[in-house]
């Protein structure tokens, strides 16, 4: 029989939530979740909690963000999967790889140049492997469209014309949280349009020569608000009165899981999740479009509006 892989994770807000999911239930037979590793020891123990309660399983050991090494040192994972925010995941990445490890990271793989040469670095130097999340390749649909062009049903593609549009539900949300500033997740034609580009580069089995971009933050912040004629003097959203009928407004009360890891966490991180979208900082854009020529010849046409 074979042994089960172990794995760590670090970084437990929101989009953990999957891998411990995957772990714990569908996957428990061949994976072994062995540790947990945050900022916040109040979402750690959120999760425990609701492993307890769903799966009734023992409680995680849970190691703080600066005793990283010693959780891969105590707990031995094969496999460490990052899921902190975005502009740090080169650091965790290169540390576990130093320390023997595979790594499983969210998409973006990184968010700048010269963090993105560290981690091929790391690759280099130590010979383990990094696996980037771009999970849209699992949409049926999308897993058909790739099956249908490499078959030739619709020839060789020559041009590529892919436009995404966000509601004011999951496209405000960016703006709301972390993502909000460029320094933590390099905007959203990094963040957000990585899973197209990733998907378009496996339809058509090619990669871009050349790109060319343009971006503004037309709808979202402060000035844009402004110009409208449109006031908004709260900070943020949870426990604000006026913010009651505000379309974009989001509370942390709302769900529990919102409450046990960001609001109750507040304390220890000093994050806001439900920030104004119409307040500052914002530094990324909400409208943006790309042009690209592939090594084979094709073309793309990109926009997405946030």
């Amino acid at each position: 029989m074979n042994q089960r892989k172990r794995y760590a994770i670090v970084g437990t807000g929101g989009r953990a939530g999957l891998y411990i999911e995957a772990l714990t239930t569908t996957y428990a037979a061949v994976g072994e979740l062995v540790a947990l590793c945050d900022l916040s020891q109040t979402r750690m123990a959120w999760y425990n909690t609701q492993l307890a309660a769903r799966l009734d399983l023992a409680p995680l050991p849970t190691y703080p963000a600066d005793a990283f090494e010693r959780m891969i040192q105590e707990t031995r994972p094969d496999t460490v999967i990052v899921a902190t925010m975005d502009s740090t995941h080169h650091d965790y990445i290169t540390r576990a790889m130093t320390l023997g490890c595979d790594v499983i990271t969210e998409k973006p793989m990184t968010t700048d140049l010269a963090k993105l040469r560290a981690i091929f670095a790391a690759i280099d130097a130590t010979g383990r492997s990094l696996r980037v999340t771009f999970n849209y390749r699992y949409a049926p649909a999308y897993t058909r469209l790739r099956e249908l062009i490499m078959a030739g049903v619709v020839g060789r593609p020559l041009l590529v014309d892919f436009s995404w549009l966000l509601d004011t539900s999951h496209g405000a949300d960016y703006f709301r949280r972390w993502h909000r500033e460029k320094a933590n997740s390099g905007g959203l034609l990094v963040h957000k349009a990585t899973h197209h580009f990733d998907l378009v580069n496996w339809w058509i089995g090619s990669y871009p020569r050349s790109v060319f971009a343009l971006g503004s933050l037309s709808f979202y912040g402060k000035e844009n608000a402004a110009a409208r004629g449109e006031e908004y003097a709260y900070h943020r959203y949870t426990n604000e009165p006026a913010a009651a009928q505000d379309p974009f407004a989001l509370s942390l009360t709302s769900q529990d899981a919102l409450k046990g890891l960001y609001l109750d966490a507040e304390a220890e991180t000093g994050y806001l999740r439900d920030r104004n979208v119409f307040g500052e900082p914002i530094t990324i854009e909400d409208t943006m479009t790309v042009t690209a020529r592939y090594a084979n010849g094709a073309l793309l046409s990109y926009c997405l509006v946030a």
